[in-house]
């Protein structure tokens, strides 16, 4: 019986540090979350996929709303990238919101960054919700405030 109450403790301190080294990693969209060559990638799959409702420069058309700073970037402040991500895979584009690969819309999220002036870093944003989530869309730069 002591025997397991030793090896539950030391489970419930092992997990203990895991999420404490998972809360550490935890990074924001100024961290560089996206690398530069996916958001080249990113960009002629935006236009494929998004541009004619969504423009050509992001812009906006019709009822399709702007995907570039001011109320875009802000309507995501203090979210986690996978609700946004989320919001990608299963509504975008409207016509066939499954038939685009996560990997595809990975690239094009990092293209849509590239474009809101978030930097680039050395990792490419994952297309796993997991991973996602562990990044905070904030839209001012928290190192600034």
């Amino acid at each position: 019986m002591k025997h397991i109450i030793k090896v539950s403790i030391l489970a419930a301190a092992s997990l203990g540090i895991s999420t404490t080294a998972n809360a550490q990693a935890v990074t924001n969209v100024w961290d560089g979350a996206y690398t530069e060559a996916q958001a080249v990638r990113g960009e002629p799959l935006y236009q494929q996929h998004c541009g004619a409702c969504h423009g050509s420069q992001m812009q906006g058309i019709e009822e399709a709303p702007t995907l570039k700073q001011g109320a875009f970037i802000y309507n995501w402040d203090g979210m986690g990238v996978d609700i946004l991500f989320q919001r990608l895979r299963e509504t975008m584009p409207l016509d066939d919101p499954r038939g685009v690969p996560r990997r595809v819309k990975a690239d094009i999220l990092a293209f849509i960054m590239q474009q809101n002036n978030f930097p680039a870093g050395r990792t490419e944003l994952p297309y796993q919700n997991s991973r996602l989530k562990r990044i905070t869309w904030n839209a001012l730069n928290p190192a600034e405030q």
